[in-house]
């Protein structure tokens, strides 16, 4: 577990870098533009050279544990807990842990509900996928949940995202990467957005004809906003947007917009009931 912390903490995902080269040979840019855009290309590769962390912020610890089979279930919890702590030590990582009560932070990067840890059962997965996403505080100020009228659904599911990357998107290092949640709750979209923000990759687009077509839409309406690489108005805006959707309530229509800023940290583990390990 700290060997899958160390990787995605020091290398960004492929498809998000390559991405990063794209825009570099098929954009415009200024000087300024060019020299933004190369920082971040060689901060990648540095980070990757060194074993450093991309960057300083080294997020909130987040696992999604997916599977029907959970080998070693009675010692994970603690494993996962331990493995965080043993890495924000040796790698090192910026501790994250506050209470928010006491405003003390824990040290460790470990605390009450640190990391967060969440198990989904899936049927078709006879092996334990475990997937680690290191969450960085920036990108979480424009995230929001809300439920609206079923006849305003999709509308206000547009509007939202729209005006949170308009107000909020240059604070938070773009390109943006955003993930969108509909569900029957607002903790249902919530879940649905962490999912569609971190399970997908760069370009995939939904099974669902609707949902990918509004997929498109966004992120065409989103790259309009001239925002661009870093808030300077140059470049894409918005990487990818991202949309995961379950039943909603005949009452209700709950949507969550989250948002990554352009180090869109993931990997994930396999553990099969043999304890063999592949990443």
């Amino acid at each position: 577990m700290k060997k899958l912390i160390f990787d995605v903490q020091t290398s960004l995902p492929d498809d998000v870098y390559r991405c990063l080269l794209d825009i570099r040979s098929s954009y415009k840019l200024s000087e300024i533009g060019e020299r933004i855009l190369d920082c971040m290309i060689e901060n990648v590769r540095l980070a990757k050279e060194l074993g450093r962390p991309i960057c300083q912020d080294t997020g909130t610890h987040i696992f999604i544990l997916r599977g029907s089979n959970i080998p070693l279930s009675e010692k994970l919890l603690k494993i996962l807990r331990e493995a965080v702590a043993e890495a924000t030590l040796e790698i090192p990582l910026r501790p994250n842990a506050v209470d928010p009560v006491t405003n003390k932070n824990t040290g460790t990067g470990v605390g009450r509900g640190i990391p967060d840890i969440e198990f989904e059962i899936c049927e078709d997965h006879t092996d334990l996928e475990i997937h680690y996403i290191p969450k960085g505080g920036g990108c979480e100020l424009p995230c929001r949940a809300f439920t609206v009228p079923p006849s305003m659904g999709f509308e206000s599911l547009k509007r939202a995202v729209i005006g949170i990357v308009r107000s909020l998107g240059r604070y938070s290092c773009p390109p943006l990467v955003v993930g969108v949640g509909i569900g029957a709750t607002v903790h249902a979209a919530v879940r649905n957005a962490l999912k569609a923000l971190y399970l997908r990759k760069i370009g995939e687009r939904s099974p669902e004809e609707k949902i990918a077509k509004l997929e498109e839409e966004l992120l065409h309406k989103c790259n309009q906003l001239d925002v661009g690489i870093q808030g300077i108005g140059e470049g894409p805006t918005v990487l990818d947007v991202h949309i995961e959707h379950t039943c909603r309530h005949p009452a209700t229509f709950s949507i969550s917009i989250l948002t990554s800023c352009w180090v869109l940290r993931r990997g994930a583990l396999k553990l099969t009931s043999s304890t063999r390990a592949s990443s």
